[in-house]
């Protein structure tokens, strides 16, 4: 069963979303791209709305927020999620908060998040776009962002003093 809901931001209609279980999807129509700042206020569980590739993530911090990366065609996303109330059965849902875009990656350039740190602190609100190296750390940081846990915000961040683990080596 399929329950119709038509979202909105500030009164400004985003879009019609159908809420089916235990995935959200989204009626798009072809010749119209959603903006990514459309996905602030979904929410979903384990299973992704149709068409979106699960491309990792991560608990931010104490369980209260998760992030994830998200691909829809071409476009990498990572969705900054607060957990909400778990009922019963599946997994715990979460709603987007706030939503990044990537930028297009070169072939050797990777998203590292989870473990990365902030002059030599661990920081699980940090992620980052790096140059892969065979160090015990990647230290060539191309971008670097927060996942503001306190504002709810993805906040750009300077790439000096963040490292990232290399969980390859």
């Amino acid at each position: 069963m399929k329950l119709l809901l038509t979202c909105s931001l500030i009164g400004t209609a985003i879009g019609t979303i159908f809420l089916s279980t235990p995935a959200l999807s989204r009626e798009v129509s072809p010749a119209s791209r959603p903006s990514s700042r459309d996905y602030i206020g979904i929410t979903y569980r384990s299973n992704l709305p149709q068409g979106f590739q699960d491309n990792g993530g991560w608990v931010v911090k104490g369980g209260q927020y998760g992030a994830d990366i998200v691909q829809h065609d071409q476009t990498q996303m990572l969705w900054l999620g607060r957990v909400l109330p778990w009922q019963q059965g599946g997994a715990v849902p979460r709603k987007v908060v706030d939503v990044l875009e990537f930028p297009i990656l070169t072939q050797s350039q990777k998203i590292r998040y989870a473990f990365c740190r902030l002059n030599g602190i661990p920081d699980r609100e940090i992620f980052a776009i790096v140059e892969p190296s065979n160090t015990e750390f990647h230290t060539n940081i191309h971008q670097a962002w927060r996942a503001n846990t306190k504002t709810e915000k993805i906040e750009p961040i300077s790439p000096e003093g963040v490292t990232c683990e290399n969980l390859d080596r």
